[in-house]
């Protein structure tokens, strides 16, 4: 294989330290068994590049956790008073000691470079396969394939060294033995058309979810169930800096709206309506509506403000 660069999440706990010690593996809620559907192609060449991402040990985090409450709370003088990133920065960095434990780990291996972000608690190293061995002892990196897609994970358990357990945290999403989730069917049975859309082995279909036409279907309109008249006209309100754009509506049309008659814009924005990205609240309340109210005229009112005020 070439130097192909494979992205692993990695990180471990104080608990799972604690259970290394008594010769377990460090992510003792991951399971070293090779889920079904996976096939291993081989052991990762030495000079294959890794990518390792280490979660830092954040500092006050309870204090963050009262300060979100805080900001969240309508009845505290503190609602909408949102950090900045920097304001963040500079509560939750992990100290200056995690820091420079950890920068010191990685330089006795010669791994140097690493990219970091604005809070610094993550980092994201680069290195051949067999210095990231080197680093995790224990650990080897293994090639697996699942239909389009690979993986490198580690089916043994590996180690690191006491000093470390204060330093790096925990992070659920990855990790050296946890592999992809597979694609799960969405699927309720609601009787014969249910029925219908299983395939010739029994399977359920697959289900995107609640699109138009699942609302439009329960509602009982058909594809001409769709506004004929000039007169007819709906709104929606926008409040808190939601805002919604009109190139997401038109795609979302295209996509979701084939097979009724529609339209794909906005006749009219009464108020301020921002930049930038599109909200998600406010993105859905305008396509539901011109997708459930199809082809009827459709004005959108919205307010700037941060604070629940009328319009």
């Amino acid at each position: 294989p070439g130097r192909g660069r494979f992205l692993l999440a990695f990180s471990v706990s104080l608990v799972a330290w604690w259970c290394q010690a008594q010769g377990w593996a460090p992510e003792e809620d991951h399971s070293l068994q090779i889920p079904k559907g996976w096939s291993h192609v081989g052991r990762v060449a030495p000079s294959d590049e890794l990518v390792l991402i280490f979660a830092l040990r954040q500092q006050n985090v309870e204090q963050l956790a009262k300060l979100v409450g805080r900001v969240s709370d309508l009845d505290s003088p503190q609602y909408g008073k949102y950090l900045s990133l920097e304001e963040l920065r500079m509560l939750v960095q992990p100290s200056r000691l995690t820091l420079s434990t950890v920068h010191k780990w990685l330089v006795a291996y010669g791994i140097k470079g690493c990219k970091t972000i604005s809070t610094m608690d993550f980092l994201e190293c680069v290195m051949p396969a067999c210095m990231a061995e080197r680093l995790l002892p224990g650990a080897q990196f293994h090639r697996y394939v699942s239909g389009q897609r690979s993986a490198v994970r580690s089916p043994v358990p590996y180690s690191l060294p006491e000093e470390l357990a204060e330093h790096i945290d925990f992070a659920p999403v990855g990790g050296l033995h946890r592999f992809p989730a597979q694609s799960m069917v969405v699927n309720t049975p609601l009787g014969k058309q249910d029925m219908a859309a299983r395939d010739q082995h029994g399977r359920a279909a697959f289900h995107l979810g609640v699109t138009p036409s699942v609302i439009r279907q329960r509602y009982n309109l058909t594809e001409r169930d769709v506004g004929a008249s000039p007169n007819n006209s709906q709104a929606c309100a926008q409040f808190l800096e939601q805002y919604f754009h009109p190139a997401d509506l038109a795609e979302f049309m295209q996509l979701f709206a084939r097979s009724f008659g529609h339209r794909s814009q906005v006749d009219q924005v009464v108020g301020h309506q921002g930049s930038g990205k599109a909200g998600l609240e406010a993105s859905l309340d305008v396509e539901y509506i011109m997708s459930s109210g199809a082809n009827i005229s459709t004005w959108v009112f919205s307010n700037a403000g941060i604070l629940p005020t009328p319009i």
